[in-house]
Parts: C-alpha cells; sequence; structure tokens
C-alpha cells in the first residue's frame, strides 16, 4: 500500500483533515503553504513518503495522545504522562503583559536559551496580515514578537524543515498538540531524515480544543472590525464564552459561537487537549486571571521547570482541585468527541488519528 503524497491527499486532504502543522512542508517541492493551507502542486510517485510519514492525522504507533504511554507510566488517563501539574506564570511583569495569560511559556523559552538549555527555539509568529508562520527566535526580543495568542493554525513547523541551521543547535519547539504528535513521529520515522529533529530536545504543548481556519478567520474579522490592527486576542471562561478582539483603537467582544464555524474539520477528529507528548504543556487557568495551568511530562521538561522555578523567572502555586477536575473533564470530552467524528468519517489506517 502506498504511504506517499497520493494516499495522503486521500485520507487527509480530501477529507479536509489537514491542520496545517507544517510537518510536511519544506521536505516536498510537490506541497506549498497558501493562506493557511498546505496544497499540493503536483503529483508525486513515491510510495513511502515523509509527508505521510510525519503528518499527525495518518495513524501510527504515535498517531493518537500518548495514551498508550499513559497507561505504563502514569494513571492519569484523562491528560496522559504527567509528573506534575500546578498554575504558574512568568515573574517579569513584560511576559504577562505581552504573552498569553500568564507568560510561561515565553519565559520558559526565554530561560531555556539563556541557560544554553536550547540554543534556539521555533515559535508561532502573527505577521500583519494575521496569518501565523513559523519562526526560528534566538532571544528575548524574538519571543516577545512571537507571544499571544491568534486561535489560528498555522504551519509552524516549516520552520525547523527549512532551517537554515549549522547542525549544532540544539532545539527546542513550542505547538499545539498535533504539531507535538508530528515532531515525536518525525523522531520515530525509519524514513531519511533531512531535518534537524535529532536536536529538538524540548516540546512545549499548548492546549488546544480547536483552531480556526485562516482564510474564513481573517475574513470574518475584517468585515467585523474595517483594517486589521490586532494587538491581542483572548477567549473568556465561561459561561460568557467571548472572544476579546484588542486593536489600538478599541475592543470588540464577540461571541466564540460566532467563530465556531471557522474551526477546523481536523481538530474535530484531534483526540488531544493537552499536548500529551510534550515535555510540558501549558494553558489558560479558567477563572483565575494572569495564570498558566502547567503540566510537567518529562525529565527534560522537570529539570528546566525546577531551575526557572528556583531562580526566580517563574512562580508556582497548587492548582485548585475543582480546576484540575475541570481540566480532566474537558480533556475526555474532546478525546470522546473525536472518537465520534472518527468513527463517523473512518479512522485512519493503523493508528489512533
Amino acid at each position: 500500500m502506498s504511504r506517499g503524497l497520493k494516499e495522503l491527499e486521500e485520507k487527509v486532504f480530501k477529507k479536509d483533515l489537514c491542520t496545517a502543522c507544517g510537518a510536511c512542508l519544506s521536505l516536498c517541492p510537490y506541497l506549498r503553504s497558501w493562506k493557511g493551507r498546505v496544497v499540493k502542486l503536483h503529483d508525486c510517485g513515491l510510495e513511502e513518503g515523509r509527508c505521510f510519514a510525519y503528518c499527525p492525522k495518518t495513524g501510527g504507533d504515535l498517531a493518537g495522545t500518548g495514551e498508550q504511554e499513559s497507561t505504563q507510566r502514569d494513571e492519569q488517563l484523562e491528560l496522559g504522562p504527567v509528573r506534575k501539574i500546578l498554575m504558574a506564570r512568568g515573574r517579569d511583569p513584560i511576559w504577562r503583559e505581552k504573552a498569553q495569560s500568564g507568560g510561561v511559556v515565553s519565559a520558559l523559552i526565554d530561560f531555556a536559551l539563556k541557560k544554553k538549555v536550547i540554543d534556539a527555539a521555533i515559535l508561532t509568529l502573527r505577521e500583519d496580515d494575521f496569518l501565523p508562520k513559523g519562526r526560528i527566535v534566538r532571544n528575548r526580543e524574538d519571543i516577545l514578537n512571537c507571544a499571544g495568542s491568534s486561535y489560528v493554525s498555522g504551519p509552524t513547523l516549516e520552520a525547523l524543515n527549512r532551517g537554515p541551521w549549522n547542525g549544532e543547535e540544539r532545539i527546542g519547539v513550542v505547538g499545539l498538540p498535533c504539531q507535538a504528535i508530528a515532531l515525536r513521529k518525525m523522531r520515530s520515522s525509519s524514513l531519511e531524515k533531512r531535518t534537524p529533529i535529532d536536536k529538538v530536545g524540548l516540546i512545549i504543548g499548548l492546549f488546544c480544543t480547536w483552531a480556526l481556519e485562516y482564510e474564513r478567520f481573517h475574513a470574518f474579522l475584517k468585515e467585523r472590525l474595517g483594517q486589521l490592527n490586532i494587538q491581542k486576542l483572548e477567549i473568556t471562561p465561561p459561561p460568557d464564552r467571548l472572544l476579546k478582539v484588542y486593536t489600538d483603537r478599541q475592543l470588540t467582544m464577540v461571541p466564540v459561537d460566532e467563530i465556531r464555524p471557522f474551526i477546523r474539520k481536523g481538530c474535530q477528529v484531534c483526540l488531544d487537549m493537552t499536548a500529551e507528548l510534550s515535555d510540558i504543556s501549558a494553558g489558560t487557568v479558567e477563572g483565575i486571571e494572569g495564570w498558566n495551568t502547567v503540566i510537567i511530562r518529562s525529565d527534560q521538561g522537570e529539570a528546566l521547570f525546577k531551575e526557572a522555578e528556583k531562580e526566580g523567572m517563574i512562580e508556582c502555586q497548587s492548582l485548585p482541585e475543582d480546576h484540575l477536575n475541570h481540566l480532566k473533564e474537558a480533556s475526555l470530552l474532546k478525546r470522546r468527541r473525536g472518537m465520534d467524528v472518527l468513527q463517523e468519517i473512518g479512522r485512519p489506517e493503523g493508528g489512533k488519528g
């Protein structure tokens, strides 16, 4: 059976399941990113290709959400492998001002670069036209330029594939759950590697319930706000569930239900809300402004987090039990919904979706 571009087109593109993670881009001359989508330029006759092997939607041993590893190493099946769960924030006010919630992800990347744990990181930059793309960062200024969320998926991992790299860098990546899955698949693939995946020593995952299609969401915002000069986006917790759009002139509130039609179909079959295959996962703490929920999952993640806390780069508190229970419920709910949709459309062969 073919496991190349032809099969990727049949199983992912034609079913509209691509999340534009970027894992297949800048590897193959026949695939390009265009306005938040991956498009095929020409047919390819390879029977087996990295495009298929790396895609988080094509199945395989690591194509689920770490559930098998959780069974072996951790009893908290709702959230995957867990060393510790708490809430944290960057102590420098600049992170809380510029980044999302408590800014702990930006603070950890800044600390990892300063301590030479990594030499570079792959983050997501929101360009002037609101289109996300991957960017290689090496200093605080670059991190600040990438801070914040757009709620739009973008081909972040293309920056890892494209480089340029000198071959010696130690690399960290911040990405969504689908991108964490893709990174693990890239690392475990037996195919020839033309990216520095073996140099990726730190994966920080972002909680994600869904991501939006760029073109339709961009058109919606432009119609609603006119000329776009968006400074920041935030989604408020229940029961309001409003998208807060900050521009240089005003704050606009948009009910989340109005943007749900722009959710990618690929997100509807995703089983992972908390980036279970990362070293550290982070999301907002609903109802507690200025803090992140943090899940420490690996030796690398635990070592970095402890050192950052010890040196005063981040501060921590216990996550209230009701917030932890809600997180588990939300994670299980996304898994169940994804399984239901997978059963409707047909599960990709050989994996968990």
